[in-house]
């Protein structure tokens, strides 16, 4: 039921004032704030307005109108108490169970959604992620996006809004030739295939070779270049022309100046679809994107459309044109167009084409902002990309607003993962890729499994390894709150101990084994884990509610009734870290439970009850998993 609107109930009957509706109550009635005693507090300060007392005299009024007589028509609640000008509500366990046990054991799914159905619109909405450079391999940074990405699709998915998931591949431009220029220079015709080597991987290689090629030409050129620099960065009428120029012919003589020259030449043949050029490029592009389609696949990533930057990089100048029309852009005397901003957070002004008519990354974004509109008509646009670009995307959305763009486009601005050696960097090799991650963390699940049991088949032992290991990534990435950065520590995040995915999927199991046990000794259980089927015999009997007398059953029902809440806010708020907290908080709850409270040696009744009780517990925490996609395992 929705217990804020039965207590609402409660109290209009009890107050008898025709001012104060349920509906009215209802706002004033909040779940109690972790670790209190009590389950629901209403401020009687708010109420003030229409019953002209002070918040604690109201409180004490109300509390001298609850009698016995009248909580027998409220069965769901088991006491009220006043605290200065709050009233605190305990809810009755029993009662709770016997509400939300059939709901949970019919369809938990439904059950999920239901606060959400009851609060919030459903809405459409279009996740962009991870949009990588195609000219390395997905990396842990990338993980982390698309991760992200990912639960926030699944979990908006879940409470019935209609998301599509998008991709946009930076498959053009400098950093793109960085990696064709080394396949020129060192490929010698090697593939992918001749080398033994994943595609993406392969191409990487020689985005690093390229850095290494670069640091060994630049070497002696530093205070040139920096001096260069530092004289390009004065305004116009100081600089000096004559140095400037001195400086590049200088630097342009030499095997770097060289390099870059060939570097930007690379670039204008492609935009000039040079054949040689564009026939390389596409070769060592197939071959990133064949290397990030077996990553996508392991992660079980699919997305409803792939962008690519090299189709739409110059189709956004027209949005432009249209916009100077209608006064949302300026031309400058140059000939460039620029949007001019005097809000705070935004700059004065970014160019959006330049004063020879060429376009930039912004432009491409006015573009793509359009083209994902007329593909999915969307309420909601997120763009999962890192918080370096945060200034960035405030101005484009700021200057889509001026369009008239009606659909709210939202960054999804998240921190960066580094690990506990240090930052990653592509150019310099320190990357972490995402296989490779993945691959440790199934080394490090393989000796924690064969260090449990010496007699489990090898493809067991390889299936369970893979299972616990895309648990670990997966719980451990995404229990931070996106904003924040965090440091990756592959050992901490395999533990089947502490706030990690092995321990919720530990718990998962454990429940398993009692029922396991049980089965054994010919007792009926509600889940059979060895043929993950429900018997069909058993049926959940609501009168079973009243054996609920433990603290630690009551508490476990306490969170139960919570987990349509904590979909809601997730969805909501765009915050998975609040289903990950809330799935380890449960575990925990078992495990007390487990410890405190014997199952099979009890009397029929009460054995009965926790066996219920904990596949209950059981089919929340593997709907919860499944919604971040972390599989469970029946045994571990």
């Amino acid at each position: 039921m929705d217990y804020i609107l039965g207590l609402a109930q409660f109290f209009e009957k009890l107050l008898e004032n025709k001012n104060l509706t349920s509906k009215k109550l209802s706002k004033f009635i909040k779940p109690a704030k972790k670790g209190l005693k009590i389950d629901f507090a209403m401020n009687c300060f708010a109420l003030k307005r229409d019953l002209n007392k002070d918040g604690p005299e109201i409180a004490q009024d109300i509390i001298n109108l609850i009698t016995e007589d009248v909580l027998l028509h409220f069965p769901f609640i088991a006491a009220i108490e006043g605290d200065g000008p709050y009233i605190n509500i305990i809810l009755n366990k029993a009662s709770m169970a016997a509400d939300i046990f059939p709901q949970i054991l019919s369809d938990v799914r439904t059950y999920a959604k239901s606060h959400y159905l009851k609060t919030q619109k459903s809405a459409r909405l279009v996740v962009e992620y991870p949009s990588p450079n195609t000219n390395k391999p997905l990396h842990l940074g990338h993980v982390r996006n698309m991760l992200l990405g990912q639960s926030l699709s699944l979990i908006n998915q879940k409470v019935d809004n209609t998301v599509f998931q998008t991709n946009l591949f930076n498959d053009r431009g400098i950093h793109i030739c960085k990696s064709m220029w080394a396949y020129q220079k060192f490929g010698e015709k090697k593939t992918p295939e001749s080398e033994n080597r994943k595609s993406d991987h392969f191409v990487g290689d020689f985005y690093v070779k390229f850095a290494q090629e670069e640091a060994r030409l630049k070497n002696g050129l530093e205070d040139q270049i920096a001096q260069l620099e530092n004289e390009r960065k004065k305004p116009l009428p100081d600089q000096n022309v004559a140095y400037i120029n001195q400086l590049t012919r200088e630097i342009d003589a030499t095997d770097y100046g060289k390099m870059q020259k060939e570097l930007k030449q690379m670039l204008v043949d492609w935009e000039n679809k040079d054949p040689e050029v564009r026939a390389l490029w596409r070769m060592m592009n197939d071959w990133a994107e064949m290397g990030y389609k077996k990553t996508f696949e392991i992660f079980k990533i699919k997305h409803d459309k792939t962008y690519f930057e090299s189709e739409i990089y110059n189709k956004g100048k027209e949005i432009v044109v249209q916009g100077l029309k209608k006064g949302v852009f300026e031309e400058l005397e140059d000939g460039a167009i620029v949007a001019k901003f005097k809000k705070k957070g935004l700059p004065k002004q970014k160019v959006f084409v330049r004063r020879d008519g060429t376009t930039l990354y912004a432009t491409q974004d006015l573009y793509l902002a359009y083209s994902k509109m007329a593909d999915f008509n969307y309420d909601r646009s997120i763009y999962v990309i890192g918080n370096e670009q945060n200034m960035q995307l405030r101005t484009i959305f700021a200057v889509l607003n001026r369009l008239g763009m009606k659909a709210e486009n939202f960054h999804y601005s998240y921190g960066m993962i580094n690990l506990t050696t240090g930052k990653m960097k592509s150019r310099e090799g320190t990357v972490v890729d995402a296989d490779d991650i993945l691959e440790e963390l199934e080394l490090l699940a393989l000796d924690a499994i064969r260090e449990r049991y010496d007699d489990l088949d090898e493809t067991v032992v390889v299936e369970r390894a893979h299972v616990i290991a895309m648990a670990a990534l997966r719980f451990f990435i995404l229990k931070y709150d996106y904003a924040r950065d965090f440091l990756f520590d592959p050992k901490q995040s395999i533990a089947f101990e502490g706030e990690t995915g092995p321990y919720i999927l530990y718990s998962y199991a454990r429940i398993c084994s009692v029922f396991r046990k049980a089965i054994k000794e010919n007792i009926h259980v509600p889940f059979d884990p060895i043929t993950s089927e429900k018997e069909m015999l058993l049926t959940f009997d609501s009168n079973l509610v009243k054996e609920y007398k433990d603290s630690h059953e009551q508490s476990l029902i306490e969170y139960l009734q919570r987990y349509p809440e904590v979909m809601t806010d997730s969805a909501r708020h765009l915050k998975p870290h609040l289903l990950t907290r809330y799935l380890y908080e449960l575990a925990q709850e078992f495990t007390r439970f487990y410890h405190a409270c014997p199952i099979l040696q009890e009397n029929v009744e009460i054995q009965t009850a926790r066996l219920w009780l904990i596949e209950v517990v059981r089919i929340v925490l593997k709907d919860g998993l499944q919604t971040l996609n972390i599989e469970v395992l029946n045994e571990m």
